[in-house]
């Protein structure tokens, strides 16, 4: 029997400390003490299990067997020769093991009512005494038991966090790729998921786009990214609660991580400003963007259905004079005073190239001729 009081307080102690469930504490005892009693007292190849009775601290062990017959296992024989007859290799029965096995006709005696390839339980003398290999044993198996059950508590947690933002801090850099303390885990922002131009340093505290949980060499490995779309949509969406609230839509991102953004939103309330609610009083939302990627512009600009009107927002502030639309193409074409043509390309064609992105059409800027504009 368990000292019952001092197992309770222990199991509660480790799920607080762990933030583990209880029950599965209980199991993860009982699987060890099976094993324990298995080193002990069972041959290697028999299956043991065993149950404690919360209440009084009896443990109760118990032998499994798997009901089977002539077409699920097979019988070793000799030949006169006294060397194995060789099987049919399409045969795909496995060796019969009595320690595993019990024919069907032999469980019928014991349980009438069991059915082809159920276990059958045989209950097994309570032992108290182990010996100090087998408690080893079950001191490693718990440990095992309890370190898997801590991996699957994570890996649950963190599933469901896929696609949300969580906050790291940078543990170590290694071959440009990044480890993140998340807490409870640890992250890698691999260098392909990194913004190019972007230097992090041990300490920093970053906000990370989960993107993928991966179990390597038996650890959990929670895949970040700083530089997907989605990881400028869900800063914006923590910003700015009329996008939670489903009274602004983002309708689209384009970006270049690291230099530029440019963010399409429309009001779905006559009541509510997009652009005004997405920059914040005295510009507080976008500065939390800013802050957390300060070398990255960022442009918020209104959504329209119509691309010549989309088009001038995107190229914001600078003044287009004329359009030109070619639809069979899906080409425009953007008039634009030659002081400002630098502008509105952009650094090495930054600009101009993600409008492009943003409204779906070949954008081509053009300047016009100064006489025109002197008329």
């Amino acid at each position: 029997m368990l000292n019952l009081k001092e197992v309770k307080q222990g199991i509660a102690q480790l799920a607080a400390e762990k933030g583990l469930p209880e029950d599965k504490i209980w199991e993860a005892v009982e699987v060890s003490m099976a094993r324990a009693y298995k080193k002990e007292y069972l041959p290697k190849a028999s299956i043991a299990r065993a149950t404690i009775n919360q209440e009084t601290g009896d443990v109760k062990f118990v032998k499994v067997l798997q009901v089977v017959d002539d077409t699920m296992v097979y019988v070793p024989v000799e030949n006169d020769e006294e060397e194995p007859i060789k099987r049919d290799e399409n045969d795909k029965r496995v060796r019969f093991n009595s320690e595993r096995h019990i024919f069907f006709n032999e469980a019928k005696i014991i349980n009438s009512s069991i059915n082809l390839g159920e276990e059958i339980i045989i209950p097994l003398e309570n032992k108290d005494n182990f010996s100090r290999i087998a408690a080893q044993v079950a001191k490693q198996t718990i440990v095992q038991q309890i370190k898997e059950l801590e991996k699957q508590v994570l890996v649950q947690e963190y599933e469901s966090k896929v696609g949300d933002i969580v906050t790291g801090v940078v543990q170590k850099i290694y071959n440009n790729n990044v480890f993140v303390s998340l807490g409870k885990a640890f992250g890698l922002l691999p260098y392909t998921e990194a913004i190019r131009n972007e230097k992090l340093f041990l300490g920093d505290k970053k906000k990370f786009l989960i993107t993928e949980i991966k179990e390597d060499r038996g650890s959990l490995e929670v895949i970040l990214s700083r530089n997907r779309n989605d990881f400028i949509f869900k800063l914006l969406e923590l910003e700015v609660p009329e996008i939670q609230e489903g009274l602004i839509e983002v309708k689209s991102i384009v970006r270049e991580p690291g230099f530029r953004t440019k963010i399409a939103v429309t009001s779905l309330d006559d009541d509510v400003d997009a652009i005004g609610a997405c920059i914040g009083p005295r510009g507080a939302r976008i500065s939390a963007l800013l802050d957390e990627i300060a070398e990255e512009k960022f442009d918020i600009i209104e959504y329209s259905e119509e691309p010549a009107t989309y088009l001038k927002s995107a190229l914001s502030p600078v003044e287009i004079s004329d359009i030109e639309i070619d639809p069979t193409t899906k080409e425009i074409r953007a008039f634009v005073h030659p002081d400002s043509l630098s502008v509105a390309i952009g650094k090495k064609g930054q600009n101009v190239r993600l409008a492009s992105k943003l409204i779906g059409w070949d954008v081509k800027i053009i300047p016009t001729l100064v006489e025109e504009d002197n008329k």
